[in-house]
């Protein structure tokens, strides 16, 4: 008799496993440093034993990234998901961009800060439409950020909503410093007590988008 299929929900956590697994072995080698080989010893598994599940180490990095970016659209949507004021909305979702990038620097790092392959790198591939769906679960967030962004000229008649793609990546780009800046220790050197400044750095990145009539 064969071996008997194992159910569907034990080869989700396996996977699962082996996508948590692999995210610290890439958060401590880096990418290029990431190997299957590596991979099966921390699991307890031999290597070949991976490929049952994935077919390559770039389609299991695929699948981190695409994890990564899933968990932060829920974190983010869960968010704003009872409040009805646009710019309270927009201040929500930044504070919580932040929050996953403190609590989830693994994640974070290889999402945004990293020099590392990405979507166009796999495009005429076997894996491009692993990328394409990776690609499309990091531009939910986006998304977001310009759905409620569009929002922002009914209290603040300085923004115009056919700029708003623009200044979501203004946001991005203060909020990705923030960050950056604290992950990777900066912000303790160049403020005595970094946590201190946080809020007051987001308050001004997020002042051009305050009301300026009720």
């Amino acid at each position: 008799m064969g071996r008997r299929p194992k159910p569907e929900a034990e080869i989700e956590t396996i996977k699962n496993k082996i996508l948590d697994t692999t995210l610290k072995l890439i958060t401590k080698d880096g990418y290029v440093g990431f190997s299957i080989r590596k991979l099966g010893p921390k699991l307890g598994i031999a290597p070949k034993t991976v490929y049952n599940y994935f077919k390559s180490k770039e389609e299991i990095y695929l699948h981190v990234l695409t994890k990564g970016f899933e968990l932060l659209y829920d974190e983010l949507y869960q968010s704003i998901r009872l409040k009805k004021d646009p710019f309270k909305k927009l201040e929500t979702l930044a504070k919580t961009y932040i929050r996953f990038g403190f609590e989830k620097p693994n994640y974070y790092d290889i999402m945004f800060t990293w020099y590392v392959p990405k979507f166009k790198d796999f495009v005429g591939t076997s894996l491009e439409p692993i990328a394409y769906n990776e690609l499309q679960a990091a531009l939910k967030s986006l998304s977001l950020f310009i759905q409620i962004m569009e929002e922002i000229p009914t209290v603040n008649a300085r923004i115009k909503k056919d700029e708003t793609r623009i200044y979501v990546i203004q946001l991005f780009v203060g909020l990705h410093g923030i960050v950056a800046f604290k992950n990777n220790t900066i912000l303790d050197y160049v403020h005595e007590n970094s946590n201190s400044i946080i809020d007051p750095l987001l308050n001004g990145i997020l002042a051009p988008f305050r009301p300026t009539r009720h």
